[in-house]
């Protein structure tokens, strides 16, 4: 009988700065006008990249990249993992480009409206030049490390959608469902000395909406358990958060902060990382890598006739944008591809990245239904926009029916995306 061997898992690390050196619009608000006015706090881009063997006992390399952008856009994405097999020999599907969903960085994309953030083409070729340096620092790094993981708890997120005078309302709903989980993965050296952490969380980083450079609570925090923790990377990855946001409410509404509730929210996940970090983690045990690709196409509910988009064409307004949009790119009529990308890096250590904006009931899913061992990860390999369940279509409100405008969707997805999302993520997982 031939005994299969599992070889340590080898992690290299880097991080990046992919702040703007010049004055860029900035992402996420139609609000927001402009150029942004100062940095604040500089974005990164973390970089870790592991090598594990397979189960023929091939040494493979996998590479996860966090950024404090709002997503990548699906042209970048392609660009930057043809470089990384050209140079590398990495294949697509064990690359994982994920952005926390901050609001408060560049646009990288030219797909979606213009409101929400226009993308400067300069700073879009810095980006990806930068994360390919951090790639190759990253692989220069490379050592072994044991895998420890723990899990608490984090309040900052609420549900943001309330049902108001018959009405779906973005308002703070106490009932509504979340996901308040932190997981936290550490990874140490064989001499004990912690050199990263993967901090998984589900909230929107949407404190702000000043005209600022910032990396928002999540890079806040993670700057400070680097600092802490004297790490070389802390990565935030993002889960579904599409309707949830952080809950800073007033009279029962939601306001906008400024730098001072950003920075009380990084303390405040830092902290309870730390909190899990002094209890009981749990050993991860080497694992075989493990890395694929699941897509489902999904349609729409409806498509908009030219006869209807021409009525549209000359307002000024999001419809005049989202007409001209259609109009001038036919192909964006086409139904969008969701694309699950799973990675496999320990024994019960597993990522499903997704290309959207998904609700958070997509996570619990993927939670509750599949394995509570997997990192549901949105915002990662590109952007289709807001993908929400059955129900919420029915309800209507921003995520479903008023986000299409500035994603240049024609319409919402169809009713069936929903169950047949969930059957390629169970054969995503089981594959």
């Amino acid at each position: 009988m031939t005994l299969r061997m599992h070889f340590p898992l080898k992690l290299g690390t880097a991080k990046i700065d992919i702040t703007p050196t010049w004055p860029v619009p900035l992402a996420g608000f139609q609000e927001r006008q402009g150029v942004f006015e100062k940095v604040l706090h500089p974005l990164q881009a973390r970089v870790l990249s592991f090598e594990l063997n397979d189960r023929q006992g091939r040494a493979r390399i996998a590479v996860l990249i966090s950024a404090d952008l709002i997503w990548w856009g699906t042209n970048q994405t392609i660009a930057v993992k043809q470089t990384l097999n050209k140079k590398w020999g990495i294949e697509d599907a064990a690359i994982l480009l994920h952005a926390t969903h901050n609001h408060s960085g560049p646009q990288t994309t030219d797909e979606f409206s213009p409101s929400i953030g226009i993308m400067d083409w300069d700073y879009a070729c810095e980006l990806e030049r930068a994360v390919i340096r951090g790639v190759e620092q990253s692989l220069q790094s490379l050592q072994p490390v044991v895998v420890e993981r723990g899990r608490g708890v984090c309040e900052i997120g609420i549900n943001r959608r309330r049902k108001i005078n018959g009405r779906v309302e973005m308002a703070p709903n106490l009932s509504g469902v979340r996901d308040p989980e932190l997981q936290v993965i550490a990874f140490r050296a064989l001499t004990g000395v912690a050199r990263a952490l993967i901090v998984h969380y589900t909230c929107h980083p949407t404190t702000t909406a000043d005209n600022y450079v910032s990396s928002e609570f999540p890079g806040l925090a993670m700057q400070g358990l680097e600092d802490i923790e004297g790490l070389e990377v802390a990565m935030y990855l993002q889960g579904c958060c599409g309707d949830i946001r952080p809950s800073l409410t007033r009279d029962d509404s939601f306001y906008r902060g400024g730098d001072e509730e950003v920075c009380a929210l990084g303390a405040e996940l830092s902290q309870q990382v730390l909190s899990v970090l002094r209890g009981n983690l749990q050993a991860c045990r080497p694992g075989f890598y493990g890395a694929n690709k699941t897509h489902v196409s999904l349609d729409f509910t409806t498509l908009p006739t030219e006869t209807e988009l021409r009525g549209y064409e000359c307002r000024p307004d999001i419809e005049g944008e989202w007409s001209r949009g259609l109009l001038e790119n036919p192909k964006r009529l086409h139904p969008r591809v969701l694309e699950l990308s799973r990675l496999d890096l320990c024994e019960g250590l597993s990522l499903i990245g997704m290309n959207a904006e998904m609700v958070v009931e997509y996570g619990l899913f993927i939670k509750s239904r599949l394995s509570s061992q997997i990192l549901p990860v949105a915002y990662s390999n590109g952007m289709i926009g807001y993908v929400t369940t059955a129900r919420q279509l029915i309800e209507g409100g921003y995520e479903p029916t008023e986000s299409c405008r500035y994603f240049g969707l024609p319409s919402p997805y169809a009713a069936d995306s929903e169950a047949r999302i969930h059957e390629a993520l169970t054969r995503c997982w089981r594959s």
